[in-house]
Order: C-alpha cells, then sequence, then structure tokens
C-alpha cells in the first residue's frame, strides 16, 4: 500500500507541477482548451498565480512521496485538495459558472485522486504515527 501511495503522491505531483507551468506560460491556450474564449489580463495574472502554487505543491508532494508516513501532514494535504477541487468544480458546474463538458474531465480527476489517496492511506501506520 505505501509504494501505491507514493507513485500515486508522485503522478498527483507532476500533474499539479505541469498543469501549474501551462497555467503560467500559456494561460490563453489553457482558456481556449476548456473552451472560456478570451481571458482578460487580470485573470492570466490570476493564473499565473494559480500556476505557481501548483508547481510548488507539486513539488513538496514528490518531496514527501520519498517518506509519506513521516509526512503523513502532506498526505492529509493532498487529501484535503482533492476533495476540496472536487467539490468547488461541482459547485461551479451546478450553478452554471461552467458546464460539465468543459470541465468535466477535471472532477473526474479530482475523484479519482481523492478516491486514490484514500484507499492507500496508512491508516493504522498513521494512527501509530501521531
Amino acid at each position: 500500500m505505501i509504494k501505491a501511495l507514493k507513485l500515486t503522491m508522485i503522478i498527483f505531483g507532476v500533474i499539479g507541477i505541469l498543469i501549474g507551468l501551462s497555467n503560467i506560460f500559456i494561460p490563453e491556450q489553457v482558456a481556449k482548451m476548456y473552451g472560456f474564449g478570451e481571458i482578460a489580463d487580470y485573470v492570466r495574472w490570476m493564473a499565473g498565480l494559480a500556476g505557481v502554487s501548483y508547481v510548488a505543491a507539486g513539488i513538496w508532494v514528490i518531496a514527501a512521496a520519498k517518506d509519506p508516513i513521516y509526512h503523513i501532514n502532506w498526505v492529509k494535504f493532498v487529501i484535503t485538495k482533492t476533495l476540496f477541487f472536487a467539490v468547488v468544480t461541482a459547485y461551479a458546474i451546478i450553478k452554471g459558472y461552467v458546464s460539465f463538458s468543459q470541465v468535466g474531465p477535471l472532477l473526474i480527476l479530482f475523484v479519482i485522486f481523492a478516491i486514490a489517496f484514500l484507499a492507500f492511506y496508512p491508516w493504522r501506520r498513521a494512527r501509530v504515527s501521531a
């Protein structure tokens, strides 16, 4: 289970870094990919800020994957992050801010990672370590 958790954390971190870099360097193309059309300058800035957050988190999630038991708070962080991202994305779809066809794959990705992190979470070992 720990090997699966490590691998999941590394994959999640790499995806985060790639998404972050795309938000920093090609926000217009990302917006077009999601069907958002033209974006304002302040949205480019906000995308860049979100991008550096993704990159920073991705780097540290990968680093924490070397010893998830020791870095159990990072495991809790990725569980929390994936669940919050899924909830906020679902809320945005329900409110009509975005459509499922635009962000549905991301919603599914967040849910899959949340389930994987919960499934691979070292429940017994984390309790002993805490």
